[in-house]
C-alpha cells in the first residue's frame, strides 16, 4: 500500500514537473515572440513614416517648382522685351509691371536698370541694402539669384537678375511668402528650408528657417536647382512614442506573465486589446497626416491658382474640383461633367482638335499637355494650360489625373510685348517711309487712290474756316445705279472693278480746281467751285454711263444717279450742306436710273414725309399689320382657277389697305424688303396648309422672292423645312434681277430651288433688265409679261407685236406665258388671239384676303381641279 501511494506521489511530481516545464517553455517563448514583434513593429512604423515625409517633401518640392517656374517664365518674357517696351511704352509697362506685382505675392519688387537708369515698380519700395549695380552674374550668359539681403522691415529676399546686354532686370522676391505658398510653414516644427547660391565650392547658404534636424532622426530631404540656386528642404520623421521596443515594460510583461501563468489566455487577450488600440491610434495619426498633406497640397495649388480634375474614361465623365470651376466662372450643379459639356466650354475654333483626343492612345503616350482657350458665360476668352497623366484605380479602371491653370496673362503679356516688339522695329527700320504710308493710307481711298471721307471733311472744313465756301460752291453726291445687284450676282471682286471704272470716269470729266473724293460703297462727293457748270458736269457723267461698258472682257450696265446741293449764305454749315445734298440723291435714286436732282426746300419736306412713312412702315411690321392678299390666276378659255399669287398689304390703321405701290420703295430704302417676303411667304404658305386640310383645293401657290432674300442662306432653310407639297409652290423672281451675268452662286441657288420641287416664275418680264441671255440663264418654269406692256395693246397695235414676240420665244423654249394687269374682255380676247391662255387681273379677280379667297375656291364650279 506504501509502495502504490510513493509511485502516485512520484507520478504526481513528474506530471508537475513537466508540466512547469512546458509552461516555462510557453512563457519564454511568449516572452520572447513578444519582443521581436515589438521591434518589427517599430521598424514598420518607422519605415511607413519615413514614407510619409517623402510624400510630403514630394508635395512641397511640385509646388516650389510650379512658383519658381512661373517667376523664371515671368522673368525671361519682361527681359526679352524690356529694351523695346521701356524705351517705346514706358507707362503701359510699367502699369503691367504694377498689375504682375498685384498678383504674385512672392515677389516684392521690380528692379530695372535701363540705360545708367535705375526704375524700381513699385515706386514706394525702400530697395535693398547694397548697389545692385556693382553686383556681378559671374559670367553667367542666364539669370542668377543674388543674395540673401534683410530689408528694412526684417524680411529676407533673393534677387532674381535677368541680364540682356546692357540691361538688367532684377525680381526682388520674398523669402517667407514662397515658403509659406508652398505650405511650409505648416510643419515648421519637423523640417529645415534652405537655399544656396552660387556653384562648387563657392556655393554659401544664404537663407535657412525651420527647425535643426538631427541626423539621428534620419531625415529625408529633396533639391530643386534654379539658375544658380539650390533649395533643399529636410524633414524629420515623425519620431515614436514608447511602444513595442520598451525594455521595462517587456521585462515587466514577462514577470507577470510568469506571475500568472494559468491566466496565460486572459494575458493574451490584454495585450491583443493594448494592440488594437495602439493600431487605432497609429490609424488616426496617419489619417491626420495625409489630412495635413492635402491641406498642403490645396495651398499650394491655391497659390498657383491651379485646378485638379480627373476623368474615368469608361463613363467618359469628369470631376473637377473649386479651382477648375472658378477659372471657368461656372457654379457647381452636381459632383460629374461630361467630356461633351466641356467641350461646349471650348472656343469654338479650339473645339474640333478635342473632339478627335483619344483618352486610350493618350494613356499608352504617358500623358498629355496643351493649351486651349475657353468662354466664360460673361464671354471672356480665356487661355488654359493643361497637363495629365493615365493611372488605374483600386478596381482596375482607366482614370487620368491633371491640372489646369489660367494662362491668359502670360499669353496677353508675352503677346503685348512681341507685338511692341515687332512694332519698333518695323518703326525703327524705315521711319520716315512708314509715315508717308501711313499718310497715304489715312487721307486716301485704298481701292481707287481717290481721296476719302475724311480728307473730303478736313478739306471741306478747311474751306468753312478760311473763308473759301463761298456762296453756289457746291457739292455734288454720285451714287452708282444697280451697284448692288451687280455686286450680288456678278461678284465683289467684279464690283470692285466696277468702281475703279466709275472713278476714272468721273476724274475725266472734272476740271482741275474741282474735288473728287470716294466716301464709302458705291458713293463719290465732289466739291465744285462756283465756276464750274454742276448740271452740265453731272449731265456729262450720266451720258457716260448711258450705253453698256466692258469692264475686263465683260459687258455691264451700270448709271449713275446725282443729288447736288449749292451754299445758299454764309451761315450754311458743312454738315448742313451734306444732309441736302444726301436729300438731292434720294429723291434722284427714287425717280429711277440716270437722273440728277437738285436741293430744294419742298423737297426737303417730301423727304422727311418719306422718312415719316419709312418709320411707319417698321411700326406696322412689328404689330403685324403687313398681310397677305390672294388673287387667282386663270385659264382664259375655261375660266378655272389654275393657280394664285400672294401679294403683299398694308392695314394702315388710317389710310385703310395699301398696295404696295404705296409703301415698297420705303421699304426697299429702309432695307425691310426681305422681312416682307418672309412674312407674304408665311402666311401663303399657312393659307396652304389650311385649303389642304379643309379640302379645298389649290391648283398652286406663287410667292414673290427679292434679289435680296434670294441671296440669303435662310431661303433654303426656311424651304428645306416647309411640310406642304412642293409642287405646288412658284417662287416668283423679278425680272430686274440681272441674270444675264448672275455669278455661278445664283444660278446654283435657283437650281437648288427647283431641285426641292418649286418651280421658278419670272415676273413683271419687259420691263427691266430683261435680256434673252438672261432668260436663257434661268430656263424660268413661267414668264409673267408686265401689265405696262399689256395694258396698250387694245389702243396701239405694235403693243401686240411685242407679246406676239415673247409668246413665240417662251413657246420655242417651252416656258408657260401668263398676263398679268387683264382688265376688259378686250384685253383677254386680243391675249387668246395671241396664243396667250393664262391671265390674271381685275377683269377676273381682285386680290382678296385668305379668308375670302377661301370662300372664293369654294365656290368654283370644280373646287377638286387638278394642277393646270
Amino acid at each position: 500500500m506504501a509502495g502504490a501511494t510513493n509511485t502516485r506521489r512520484q507520478t504526481r511530481r513528474a506530471v508537475i514537473k513537466v508540466f512547469a516545464i512546458l509552461m516555462a517553455l510557453f512563457m519564454i517563448t511568449l516572452a520572447a515572440g513578444t519582443v521581436i514583434g515589438g521591434l518589427a513593429v517599430r521598424d514598420a512604423l518607422r519605415a511607413e513614416r519615413r514614407a510619409q515625409a517623402e510624400t510630403q517633401l514630394a508635395g512641397f518640392e511640385k509646388a516650389l517648382r510650379t512658383v519658381l517656374g512661373q517667376i523664371e517664365n515671368l522673368g525671361s518674357s519682361m527681359a526679352a522685351s524690356l529694351e523695346v517696351a521701356a524705351r517705346n511704352q514706358p507707362e503701359q509697362f510699367g502699369s503691367d509691371i504694377n498689375k504682375l506685382l498685384s498678383t504674385t505675392p512672392w515677389i516684392s519688387a521690380v528692379i530695372i536698370q535701363h540705360a545708367g537708369q535705375t526704375m524700381t515698380f513699385p515706386s514706394g519700395f525702400a530697395g535693398v541694402p547694397i548697389d545692385l549695380e556693382a553686383q556681378s552674374s559671374g559670367g553667367s550668359s542666364g539669370p542668377v539669384f543674388l543674395g540673401p539681403y534683410t530689408l528694412q522691415n526684417g524680411n529676407e529676399v533673393l534677387v532674381y537678375r535677368f541680364a540682356n546686354n546692357e540691361n538688367v532686370l532684377n525680381l526682388v522676391i520674398g523669402v517667407h511668402p514662397i515658403l509659406e505658398a508652398v505650405g511650409f510653414l505648416e510643419l515648421e516644427q519637423w523640417a529645415q528650408f534652405t537655399v544656396a547660391t552660387g556653384s562648387g565650392q563657392n556655393a554659401t547658404v544664404t537663407a535657412s528657417t525651420g527647425s535643426a534636424v538631427s541626423p539621428d532622426a534620419e531625415p529625408v530631404s529633396r533639391q530643386l536647382t534654379s539658375a544658380n540656386a539650390t533649395w533643399t528642404i529636410r524633414l524629420s520623421p515623425r519620431a515614436l512614442a514608447n511602444g513595442p521596443n520598451n525594455w521595462p515594460l517587456t521585462l515587466k510583461t514577462i514577470i507577470i506573465l510568469l506571475l500568472i501563468g494559468y491566466t496565460t489566455p486572459f494575458v493574451g487577450l490584454i495585450i491583443m486589446a493594448r494592440a488594437h488600440l495602439r493600431n487605432s491610434r497609429h490609424l488616426e495619426d496617419s489619417r491626420g497626416e495625409v489630412e495635413t498633406l492635402s491641406r498642403q497640397l490645396d495651398v499650394a495649388l491655391k497659390a498657383s491658382e491651379i485646378g485638379m480634375w480627373q476623368h474615368d474614361v469608361e463613363s467618359n465623365s469628369q470631376t473637377w474640383d473649386d479651382q477648375i470651376l472658378k477659372i471657368y466662372g461656372r457654379e457647381r450643379t452636381r459632383d460629374h461633367q461630361t467630356f461633351e459639356e466641356w467641350l461646349a466650354y471650348l472656343h469654338p475654333d479650339d473645339q474640333p482638335r478635342f473632339r478627335q483626343f483619344s483618352w486610350k492612345d493618350t494613356a499608352r503616350n504617358n500623358g498629355f499637355t496643351s493649351e486651349y482657350r475657353i468662354i466664360t458665360p460673361d464671354g471672356t476668352e480665356k487661355y488654359i494650360r493643361s497637363a495629365g497623366n493615365a493611372f488605374r484605380d483600386a478596381s482596375g479602371r482607366q482614370q487620368f489625373v491633371g491640372i489646369n491653370w489660367d494662362v491668359t496673362a502670360d499669353v496677353a503679356l508675352q503677346k503685348e510685348l512681341t507685338e511692341a516688339k515687332a512694332t519698333a522695329e518695323a518703326r525703327n527700320a524705315d521711319l520716315e517711309d512708314a509715315w508717308h504710308q501711313l499718310e497715304e493710307i489715312a487721307y486716301h481711298d485704298s481701292l481707287t487712290g481717290l481721296p476719302n471721307r475724311r480728307q473730303f471733311e478736313e478739306r471741306l472744313e478747311a474751306m468753312r474756316a478760311t473763308g473759301a465756301l463761298l456762296n453756289d460752291t457746291k457739292i455734288m453726291i454720285i451714287d452708282l445705279d444697280g451697284f448692288k445687284s451687280i455686286n450680288d450676282t456678278m461678284g465683289h471682286f467684279f464690283g470692285d472693278d466696277v468702281l475703279k471704272f466709275a472713278a476714272q470716269t468721273f476724274s475725266n470729266h472734272l476740271a482741275p480746281e474741282d474735288f473728287l473724293a470716294r466716301t464709302g460703297g458705291d458713293e463719290f462727293i465732289m466739291i465744285l467751285p462756283s465756276t464750274t457748270n454742276a448740271d452740265q458736269l453731272a449731265r456729262s457723267i450720266i451720258d457716260a454711263f448711258a450705253k453698256p461698258v466692258e469692264i475686263n472682257n465683260r459687258p455691264c450696265r451700270i448709271g449713275a444717279s446725282i443729288g447736288i446741293a449749292s451754299v445758299q449764305d454764309a451761315t450754311e454749315t458743312p454738315g448742313n450742306l451734306l444732309i441736302k445734298a444726301d436729300i438731292a440723291l434720294y429723291e434722284a435714286k427714287k425717280l429711277g436710273r440716270g437722273r440728277t436732282v437738285f436741293f430744294t426746300e419742298d423737297l426737303k419736306i417730301k423727304t422727311l414725309a418719306g422718312k415719316k412713312l419709312g418709320d411707319e412702315l417698321l411700326e406696322a411690321i412689328d404689330r403685324g399689320q403687313i398681310t397677305a392678299f390672294f388673287q387667282p390666276i386663270f385659264d382664259m378659255n375655261t375660266m378655272h382657277v389654275i393657280g394664285v399669287e400672294a401679294l403683299a398689304r398694308w392695314r394702315h390703321p388710317v389710310r385703310g389697305i395699301l398696295s404696295p405701290d404705296s409703301f415698297m420703295e420705303a421699304a426697299q430704302s429702309i432695307g425691310i424688303i426681305r422681312k416682307i417676303d418672309e412674312i407674304i411667304f408665311n402666311q401663303a404658305t399657312d393659307l396652304l396648309r389650311d385649303c389642304l386640310e379643309t379640302g379645298v383645293n389649290i391648283p398652286g401657290l406663287s410667292v414673290n422672292v427679292s434679289a435680296e432674300r434670294l441671296q440669303m442662306p435662310e431661303l433654303m432653310a426656311q424651304v428645306s423645312r416647309c411640310d406642304l407639297p412642293r409642287e405646288k409652290l412658284h417662287f416668283e423672281l423679278l425680272e430686274s434681277i440681272s441674270f444675264e451675268h448672275a455669278d455661278d452662286s445664283l444660278l446654283q441657288t435657283i437650281q437648288e430651288i427647283r431641285n426641292k420641287g418649286i418651280s421658278i416664275d419670272l415676273d413683271d418680264f419687259g420691263s427691266g433688265n430683261a435680256s434673252l441671255v438672261g432668260l436663257m440663264n434661268v430656263r424660268p418654269d413661267r414668264l409673267k409679261i408686265a401689265r405696262q406692256l399689256i395694258e396698250p395693246i387694245t389702243t396701239q397695235p405694235e403693243s401686240s407685236l411685242v407679246i406676239q414676240t415673247i409668246v413665240n420665244i417662251a413657246n420655242s423654249l417651252e416656258i408657260e406665258v401668263i398676263c398679268e394687269g387683264v382688265t376688259s374682255e378686250a384685253h383677254a380676247e386680243i391675249l387668246k388671239n395671241l396664243g396667250c391662255h393664262i391671265g390674271q387681273g381685275y377683269l377676273f379677280s381682285r386680290p382678296m384676303s385668305a379668308e375670302h379667297f377661301i370662300n372664293f375656291m369654294r365656290n368654283q364650279p370644280d373646287s377638286r381641279q387638278k394642277d393646270h
